[in-house]
């Protein structure tokens, strides 16, 4: 599979929008397998973008590294809102699946906010 996150952009950080308001992937914009080569703004922007969503009223952030499909190290960024009955594992697994609760005019905002402020290159806008 190609990997995603390789664009050409001047900033150090990609993120990938997921169907579900506040869901990203977030990784480096270069190649990044091994954890001893991840930056240290990977894990303060992650954090940063997960208390934002906290803020927003998410319940719960998780925070899950696969890397299985794309070798690349990334971060799933993925929130639990008030309406989610699945937790965990079972959520995630959901992520594919319709209807998603939907990227709101807040989070977007949010989301754009948090790009400029963390050097983030945003490689697919969220769903409208």
């Amino acid at each position: 599979m190609t990997n995603p996150f390789l664009t050409a952009t001047n900033r150090p950080l990609v993120a990938l929008c997921g169907l579900r308001g506040g869901y990203i992937q977030l990784a480096t914009a270069r190649e990044v397998t091994d954890y001893s080569a991840l930056p240290p703004e990977l894990f303060f922007a992650a954090q940063a973008w997960a208390a934002k969503l906290e803020e927003l009223e998410a319940r719960r952030v998780y925070w899950i590294t696969l890397s299985e499909v794309v070798r690349h190290l990334h971060i799933h960024l993925y929130p639990r809102w008030s309406d989610d009955e699945p937790r965990g594992l079972a959520l995630f697994e959901q992520r594919e699946a319709s209807p998603q609760p939907p990227w709101t005019a807040n989070v977007r905002d949010a989301l754009d906010a948090w790009s400029a402020a963390h050097a983030v290159h945003l490689l697919r806008p969220p769903p409208a």
